[in-house]
C-alpha cells in the first residue's frame, strides 16, 4: 500500500509542472549565493532593459540578441525598489545595488532606441552566468556612496583579457531559452 501511494505521488510530481519562480526572489537568492537551488527552474518576471541589446555570438559563428534586465535596486535588507528612469538606474548602478538577470533566447526583441524598455520575460536557470559591466555614466566625484559594496567581479572563467579595464564587472544569472515581450 505504501509503495502504491509513493508511486502515485511520484507520478504526480513528475507530470505536474512546478510553478514559475518570481525573478526577484530568484535574483536575491543568486546574489546571496543560493542560486543553485533554482537550477533547471522556470524563472519569470518583469523588468527594465537599461543596458540595451547585447550581441551574443553562438558556437556556430552566428549571432543573436540577448538582454540584461534590471529588476530593481536591492538594499542590504533585500528591499527592492523599482527603477524607472535612466538617472535612477545610474544611481543604483553606481551604488552597486542593481538586481539583474541576463536573458538568452532565439527570438528576444531588441529594445527600441528611445530609452529604457519594460519587458515581461521567462527563462530557465540552468546554472549559466553572464558577466555584466557597470554603467560608466558620470563619474565626477569618484567617491563611493554609503551603500557602496564591492563588486563580485566577472563570472568564473570570464575574466577580461585586459586587466586594466576601468569599468566594474559583476556576475549575473543567465536564463536560457528565454522569451520576452515588450510591455511598454
Amino acid at each position: 500500500m505504501v509503495r502504491v501511494v509513493c508511486a502515485f505521488v511520484g507520478l504526480i510530481v513528475i507530470t505536474v509542472p512546478l510553478a514559475d519562480v518570481d525573478a526577484t526572489t530568484f535574483a536575491l537568492a543568486f546574489r546571496a549565493g543560493g542560486g543553485d537551488r533554482y537550477k533547471n527552474t522556470q524563472i519569470s518576471g518583469a523588468g527594465t532593459s537599461f543596458h540595451g541589446a547585447i550581441v551574443e555570438r553562438l558556437a556556430d559563428g552566428s549571432t543573436r540578441t540577448s538582454l540584461v534586465i534590471t529588476l530593481g535596486s536591492a538594499d542590504r535588507e533585500s528591499r527592492v525598489t523599482l527603477l524607472n528612469t535612466w538617472d535612477d538606474f545610474l544611481a543604483a548602478d553606481r551604488a552597486h545595488t542593481t538586481l539583474v538577470v541576463a536573458l538568452s533566447g532565439p527570438n528576444l526583441p531588441a529594445p527600441p532606441a528611445n530609452g529604457p524598455t519594460l519587458y515581461e520575460f521567462s527563462g530557465v536557470y540552468d546554472g549559466q552566468v553572464r558577466t555584466v559591466p557597470r554603467a560608466r555614466g558620470d563619474q565626477r566625484s569618484g567617491a563611493a556612496s554609503p551603500d557602496f559594496s564591492r563588486d563580485s567581479g566577472p563570472c568564473v572563467g570570464e575574466k577580461p583579457r585586459d586587466d586594466s579595464q576601468s569599468g566594474a564587472l559583476y556576475c549575473a544569472p543567465l536564463l536560457t531559452g528565454a522569451t520576452a515581450t515588450v510591455r511598454r
